[in-house]
């Protein structure tokens, strides 16, 4: 826009000095960058539930499979590997134990997940002291189920639940 020298003669004094400068166009202000394209995407609920899916068909597809073996074990085996298999359960109790109480600590979220290993482990011990046992040592198994293993197991699977409740 241009204003001539009469035109700006006709302004009051105080505006004449503001007129009579240059008019510079003004800069352009930044426009903002376009929005980036966004990948397609699989839904969510698709792409989230196919694991659930897996397990229960694998969980159902044991199913036959336990009959066969009620029915095709014998009663009695033996394991060459027996010590190694009983002593390497306990070691995992025991780093399970440890890792779940040192996780819990710290309120780590890990500590769900530990917890819950941890009681699975010792709920299967239980089950393979007693099941596993003959007279006395029967009695030992089914007492440190009782005192020891399954209250453990009690303890962890709630730290697991109360843990998970809380992380969601």
């Amino acid at each position: 826009m241009s204003i001539s020298e009469a035109e700006v003669f006709g302004l009051s004094t105080p505006t004449r000095p503001r007129a009579a400068r240059p008019v510079l166009p003004r800069p352009a202000l930044p426009q903002p960058a376009p929005p980036r394209p966004t990948p397609p995407q699989a839904p969510v609920v698709a792409r989230r539930r196919w694991p659930g899916y897996a397990l229960v068909a694998c969980g159902v597809a044991l199913l036959p499979w336990l009959v066969v073996l009620a029915t095709g074990l014998p009663s009695t085996a033996s394991a060459p590997h027996w010590t190694l298999a009983w002593v390497g359960l306990d070691a995992m109790e025991a780093v399970g134990l440890i890792g779940t109480g040192v996780l819990t600590l710290r309120r780590h979220p890990l500590r769900s997940a530990a917890a819950a290993a941890t009681a699975m482990l010792l709920a299967v011990d239980a089950w393979f002291d007693i099941t596993t046992s003959t007279g006395s040592d029967l009695t030992i198994a089914v007492l440190m189920a009782l005192l020891a293993e399954l209250p453990l197991t009690a303890v962890c699977a709630t730290l697991a639940v109360k843990a998970a409740r809380s992380q969601i």
